[in-house]
């Protein structure tokens, strides 16, 4: 009786250790492996994105350079505006900007505008009106 209830409690806590390691957990820490928005040494702000499996990937935000990716303003889509890069292939899309002090929100667009994301790794949002959230920026 005793070696059947210690097989079963190791047991149980494999299973405990394998789904933290697996899944959802186990995803947020490498999605997290990105900084949040800051500004730099030389005032410009440099917005990093993790989407291995996307082709590309857009900033799109309220300031008026970019008005929601041309969305807000023409009702189009524009993906040449404010487009991010990738150029050593590693998943991690990357674009710095010119913005001044002030409060932005902003999101990432994957795929040409097929997929608005918020950003995982800013903690701070709100409501996007669309069932969604923005992602929340302030610079000093």
């Amino acid at each position: 009786m005793r070696n059947g209830t210690t097989t079963l409690v190791k047991y149980l806590a494999a299973v405990l250790i394998l789904s933290l390691l697996g899944g959802c957990g186990y995803m947020h820490i490498i999605r997290n492996r990105v900084p949040p928005p800051k500004r730099q040494d030389d005032g410009m702000v440099r917005f990093m994105y993790e989407a291995p499996q996307a082709k590309h990937v857009n900033l799109c935000g309220n300031w008026d350079e970019n008005d929601w990716c041309g969305t807000r303003g023409t009702g189009r889509f524009d993906h040449e505006i404010h487009a991010m890069q990738d150029e050593d292939g590693d998943g991690i899309w990357e674009i710095v900007i010119h913005l001044e002090p002030g409060r932005y929100e902003y999101k990432y667009s994957v795929d040409w505008g097929m997929r608005w994301e918020s950003d995982p790794n800013n903690p701070i949002g709100q409501d996007d009106g669309f069932g969604g959230q923005n992602s929340i920026l302030v610079l000093r």
